[in-house]
């Protein structure tokens, strides 16, 4: 016991060599959701090992630096960070993260389509044929690289991690940036995708202009993404398709050189700092003999945590129909190993779409898709922590071996690698999720030109996360109270109800005038409910498992804690759209939505959101003929409004208050500070396009420009201390972002046997912070928010070098004079921003008789990103874990020339660790074969055979020296790294 305490207290003395050497303080506080206290809630400090969690009232203590960033997270909520100032109490409220085509365009979800040359509004197409077959384990990663104006971005390559999306820029400081997806009709809570099987996807619509969005009114403010899925075929005879696949995943990067034993103990003697220092035979530092002797082990941490992973999927699809019904059936099961040990993501997957005409007048359907997955997660991702794997695998020290003399873990204080291997294998954490998204609908004509339709739909997940650990782990020795491991669970779920009715005019006159005017009332409703239990004192037989928990008493102090919160959120809404067409030269379209929210006081509980929209038809070649330059010249033009509400969450409008105390005496206190006068973020979309197709069709594309306006944006604001209130949300804030979206096709080559095309999309996107209300700026993490800025600037003092003479590190003044003296009031804005204002992808397709050859290329430039992975290895502070072989380089003798800094001052962030993270990535390849018909013929009962190869995230070319140049957010730490997935597969029809 004695051996275990003195483990623990040396625990808690490395990690606090990870906080900074600023002056510390005790930060205190609660952590709620919707006015109730939020248990096991996540508090640490950005950048470093400090971290709580919050107690069954969700209140937490922790100690950090002035200017530190503190975040607070939980599961199913939104991350939200906050930089520590002069108040010793930082109250949160987290929010649910609920929000969260051919000829023929789907241009929303409220309509059955129209002709492509009919469309006023920006949409752009994904197909089925570029989303079938992938091997992402999310949908939205597929979507990479596809369309112009839509930045995809992978958080993490852990199986089934959702990317993070935007469509032309940020439109919001603190609220939600991420699109509204629909599916046949269903709005769909984002971040669930790695449930639904994206071969079952007809196409993906992109909408990005008002004309497109505004339909949607406050939900649509950054965009809109529609998913149709696969129907049947009326008059079709019955159709089973197979699909197969299997492959390996592997890591594609390692871009770190770090030291081998020999250097690394040298190196520790050297800055008097590790084993090196003191694992002489007196306690002193190690002799050369020592060093000899120790280096005989040499540990690859690399090989220790990370794998060679297996991935499959099987599929298959059902479909066909009589006169008057049509179906779609799909069953599926998909599975993936992550490149880290224990990693992995299985999901079961089932669709069944109908559609039946009960008469010439009347028809009915349903959609219904079901998905199951079981993840196996890895703990502190993106972290410097000793429970993350891939901190490990870089800081371990090679010296150290995974097991001991005995056979057993060689963990301990100091034993990064073994304590984090240990950790994973003995340790569990995973989540099982159920998703369910169905629809109903019954349509019908009637009288003449009128048709009526009815849709209900539901958005259910549910989701359950289970932790637990080992008691005779290290890690579970050290986990209070107790000190002998714990079980957690935590099972929430969200439902969301629409409704919708419609009723639609329309008719030709004349020949050439079209007229379609539709009117809608829609009711939606969002309920979402959460409890979690933690236990303590766990039997080792029982590890992963409730029954497992010692029952608490006084005697033993291990009482459970318990906790839970439910919340709900509904729009009321009614809106139309009207539709005009000349022929096939013009076209306008008008719509007007009114919504009313339950999140705002009643005088702004209502708003209203409007577009307007035109297009022109100059060239037309089914009326100006076939032998011009231009066989297409259409000019679109769109103005409109749309809105936001998901920036804050329910009941803001109201104050709420929870338990407290002063003096050690129990009371209440202020949660959250309402404020009656929040109103809806409001914006303004301005578009004009060009879609035009030339040389008998063989090149084509879309040239547009945009401007967006964002108002009212919801701004976090911080009341003076003294007058005892937390954070609350105003709105005070303006934001812009302006653009170019590029989209182009040629088709170099075509014959009966070959063809050949080029492919690309560019996007340009410049936004700027106009406004910030009663402030001109303010800083957030690692970047500043600051007017006529761009969202995510980043701010940090100006690396000058070193002193040559003396190894003494230089910044930058305000005045761009060089000085010894860091400061943090020296910080600027000069060092660009995490948010890529250019983004695209480029590929080809070549097509030879049965041959198919096709690739896909990523690419985003002229963006930074803080990269803390390079703080931590170059860092002679932290040099009793690994360090980078650039630390062999450091200053040491009068006259070095080196950008290593001497080991006696300080290491601090600026502007050296902000690196160039553009990249080229080559995505996407894929080589195919037909088999031909004659060979088809001999294959009784078969119809079409395809064999495929293909290879995603093959290879990548940056400057950036972290994991990986691409990811959501600004710091790039341990994180997950992207693998390279290899896959054979066959796609067989009977």
């Amino acid at each position: 016991m004695k051996s275990k305490f003195t483990w623990f207290l040396a625990l808690i003395l490395t990690l606090m060599l990870n906080v900074s050497f600023a002056q510390e303080k005790t930060i205190t506080g609660v952590v709620s959701n919707a006015g109730l206290p939020l248990p096991g809630a996540s508090v640490t400090v950005k950048g470093t090992t400090v971290g709580t969690s919050t107690d069954l009232d969700g209140k937490y203590s922790l100690k950090a630096p002035v200017g530190a960033t503190i975040e607070f997270s939980f599961l199913s909520m939104k991350t939200k960070s906050i930089v520590v100032g002069a108040s010793n109490v930082i109250n949160v409220s987290l929010e649910e993260d609920v929000n969260k085509l051919t000829e023929v365009v789907i241009t929303n979800s409220y309509n059955a389509g129209q002709k492509r040359s009919d469309v006023v509004s920006s949409v752009s197409t994904v197909s089925a044929k570029q989303l079938e077959n992938n091997a992402f384990t999310s949908f939205d990663q597929m979507l990479q690289g596809q369309v112009a104006g839509l930045t995809v971005v992978s958080g993490s390559g852990q199986p089934g991690s959702a990317a993070k999306v935007r469509i032309r820029g940020n439109s919001s400081i603190t609220g939600n940036n991420d699109p509204l997806y629909i599916l046949d009709g269903v709005p769909i809570t984002a971040n669930d995708y790695a449930a639904l099987n994206p071969n079952d996807f007809e196409n993906v619509n992109v909408l990005k202009d008002a004309a497109a969005t505004a339909i949607y009114g406050s939900r649509s403010s950054a965009g809109v993404i529609v998913i149709t899925s696969k129907k049947g075929k009326y008059n079709s005879p019955t159709q089973y398709t197979y699909r197969g696949q299997s492959g390996i995943t592997e890591v594609s990067r390692a871009r770190f050189n770090m030291m081998n034993s020999s250097q690394l103990l040298n190196f520790q003697r050297l800055v008097s700092n590790g084993r090196g220092a003191t694992g002489g035979a007196n306690g002193g530092p190690m002799t050369d003999a020592e060093i000899a002797e120790a280096s005989k082990v040499n540990t690859n941490w690399r090989d220790v945590f990370f794998r060679t992973g297996f991935t499959q999927s099987h599929e298959l699809q059902i479909r066909g129909g009589s006169e008057n019904t049509r179906f779609f059936n799909s069953l599926g099961y998909f599975e993936q190993d992550g490149v880290a040990i224990r990693s992995n993501l299985q999901r079961f997957t089932f669709r069944s779409n109908l559609d039946h005409k009960a008469d010439e007048n009347t028809t009915m359907g349903s959609t219904l898709s079901i998905g199951f997955t079981k993840q196996d997660l890895i703990d502190s991702e993106n972290s410097i922590t000793l429970q993350n794997p891939y901190a490990a695998a870089y800081l371990g020290s090679p010296y150290d071996s995974l097991y001991d003399a005995n056979g057993d873990f060689a963990t301990g204080n100091g034993f990064i690698g073994a304590n984090a291997y240990e950790n994973l294998v003995r340790n569990l954490r995973y989540n099982n999720q159920l998703k369910l998204v169905g629809s109903l609908y019954a349509e019908r004509k009637f009288a003449k030109n009128f048709t009526a339709r009815f849709d209900l739909g539901i958005d259910y997940s549910y989701d359950q996360l289970i932790r637990g650990s080992d008691p005779n782990s290290f890690y579970g020795s050290t986990t209070q109270p107790g000190n002998e491991g714990f079980y957690g669970e935590t099972n929430s779920y969200i439902a969301r109800f629409n409704n919708t009715f419609k009723l639609n005019y329309s008719n030709t006159f004349a020949e050439k005038h079209s007229v379609d005017i539709s009117g809608y009332f829609e009711w939606l409703k969002t309920h979402a409910r959460s409890g979690q239990f933690f236990g303590y004192g766990i039997n080792p037989k029982l590890v992963g498992y409730p029954e497992g928990i010692t029952q608490g008493s006084a005697a033993n102090g291990l009482f459970a804690e318990v906790g839970g919160a439910e919340s709900e959120s509904g729009i009321l809404s009614y809106f139309m759209v009207g539709k005009y067409g000349y022929g096939e030269r013009f076209n306008a379209e008008l719509s007007l939505r009114r919504d009313a929210s339950n999140r705002f006081a009643d005088a702004n509980k209502w708003a209203t959101f409007y577009a307007v929209g035109l297009n022109y038809n100059f060239i037309n070649e089914n009326l100006d003929g076939s032998d011009k330059l231009f066989q297409s010249l259409i000019v679109r033009a769109s103005y409109g409004s749309s809105g936001n509400q998901n920036g804050i969450g329910n009941f803001q409008e109201e104050g709420t208050w929870g338990t407290g105390g002063y003096g050690g005496n129990p009371g209440i206190a202020p949660l959250t500070f309402g404020n009656p006068a929040l109103k809806w973020e409001s914006g303004v979309k301005r578009n004009i396009g060009v879609d035009y197709s030339l040389l008998k069709n063989r090149l084509f594309g879309t040239v547009e420009y945009y401007d967006n306006y964002t108002d009212n944006l919801f701004i976090s604001q911080t009341p003076p201390f003294e007058s005892g209130k937390p954070q609350f949300d105003e709105n005070a804030g303006k934001m812009s972002n302006k653009g170019v979206d590029i989209q182009l096709e040629g088709i170099l080559v075509k014959t009966n046997d070959l063809s050949f095309s080029l492919y690309g999309n560019f996007n340009y996107n410049k936004n700027t912070i106009e406004d910030l209300g009663q402030v001109s700026e303010f800083v957030q993490g690692t970047a500043i928010i600051r007017e006529g800025l761009p969202f995510g600037s980043h701010f940090a003092v100006g690396w000058a070098g070193v002193n040559p003479a003396n190894g003494q590190p230089l910044y930058y003044d305000l005045n761009g004079n060089v000085t010894t003296q860091f400061t943090e009031d020296n910080s600027t804005a000069n060092w660009g921003t995490y948010e890529p204002p250019y983004s695209g992808g480029f590929g080809h397709k070549l097509n030879y008789k049965g041959l198919e050859f096709s690739s896909l290329f990523t690419f985003a430039a002229d963006y930074m990103r803080y990269n803390n992975q390079t703080f931590f290895q170059e860092n002679p502070n932290f040099a009793q874990f690994n360090m980078s072989t650039l630390m062999l380089t450091m200053w040491q003798n009068p006259g070095d020339i080196t950008e290593v800094q001497s080991f006696r001052y300080n290491r601090e962030f600026s502007s050296k660790d902000i690196e160039d993270a553009s990249f080229l990535r080559l995505r996407n390849i894929t080589i195919a074969y037909n088999l031909p018909d004659k060979a088809i013929k001999s294959l009784k009962y078969i119809s079409s055979v395809r064999i495929y190869a293909q290879g995603q995230n093959l290879a990548t070319w940056t400057k950036f020296s972290g994991f990986d140049p691409e990811d959501d957010n600004n710091i790039a730490g341990y994180e997950y790294p992207t693998p390279r997935i290899y896959t054979f597969g066959v796609d067989v029809k009977f």
